[in-house]
């Protein structure tokens, strides 16, 4: 799997990783990172060794969005368009589509993953 540095992961969500078992130190068990802007917050949970994340989305303080066991993953990417953009994107082995998490300016969560047993159309 892929993953950016944790110096970047620290950097885009503007804080250090807490740990899910002290002991733990990165990049072995499960970190987390939150990120706060105005009302809306995330939480984005990552295990790079068992190669799987979890994202979590707050609108005042409700949990509006919640992606479990996104895996397996492989490869996350820090993203920085022009100087108005800063976001993760997370490709899982076997998607065609990537789940994009945008941190600046705003908050945002998109992913267009199919559930089991859809097809996708063939053209």
């Amino acid at each position: 799997m892929e993953i950016p540095e944790l110096a970047e992961l620290i950097w885009l969500f503007e804080g250090e990783p807490e740990s899910q078992h002290e002991d733990l130190h990165w990049p072995l068990g499960l970190h987390s990172f939150r990120l706060s802007r105005g009302a809306t917050a995330v939480l984005f949970s990552i295990d790079p060794t068992a190669g799987e994340a979890y994202i979590s989305l707050y609108a005042d303080e409700e949990e509006i969005a919640y992606l479990r066991r996104l895996r397996p993953l492989g490869r996350l990417s820090v993203e920085r368009h022009q100087q108005d953009y800063e976001g993760l994107t997370l490709w899982i082995r076997d998607s065609e589509e990537p789940v994009r998490l945008q941190t600046k300016p705003s908050i945002r969560l998109s992913w267009d993953l199919k559930g089991l047993g859809e097809a996708r159309p063939l053209v």
